[in-house]
């Protein structure tokens, strides 16, 4: 393994894989049997408001929120990144003010409060038994430490660029 998780990579842009194409990833896990990362820049075109509805449950926030496309494995599954808050034993810890869970009732609390911070993501981005070693080996990928500001990032079509130029610039 050439990196431990949480961390970010940058695509190449050289990799034109559709589902990859100018992304940033959080790597959430990453082991012996695979990765699992959430790709940052990619708003769906999904209220968050309509998801509510469709799990029949409460929403509060602002209406032009919207869910975001984790990666193309399994996009009927929600996974939350959340700025504050405490973590449960079963969430991922990212950094000291971020984490990762797939829990329901976290979800429902969330959609309910209008000031919490956080993004749904619909699937995720995975990868087999050292297969994100060899994209990482052929410069597919670029291995970026945790920039905190990049997870929630305001500027969802920029960030590709933002964390392409801090390769060159550090």
């Amino acid at each position: 393994m050439l990196y431990e998780a949480p961390c970010l990579l940058v695509a190449s842009p050289a990799l034109l894989d559709p589902n990859f194409l100018h992304s940033v990833v959080l790597i959430v896990e990453h082991d012996e049997e695979g990765a699992l990362g959430l790709i940052l820049n990619r708003p769906l075109p999904l209220a968050l408001a309509q998801v509510s509805v469709e799990g029949g449950m409460d929403y509060r926030g602002s209406d032009e929120a919207t869910a975001w496309r984790g990666g193309p494995v399994d996009p009927q599954r929600g996974i939350l990144l959340m700025q504050g808050g405490l973590p449960e034993q079963d969430d991922t810890v990212v950094d000291l003010t971020h984490f990762v869970s797939h829990r329901k009732d976290l979800l429902e609390a969330l959609l309910g409060d209008p000031m919490a911070r956080y993004r749904l993501f619909l699937g995720y981005a995975g990868w087999g038994s050292g297969q994100l070693d060899q994209e990482l080996e052929m410069g597919a990928w670029t291995r970026r430490p945790l920039v905190s500001e990049w997870l929630l990032h305001p500027d969802p079509t920029g960030l590709w660029q933002v964390a392409l130029g801090s390769e060159t610039s550090g």
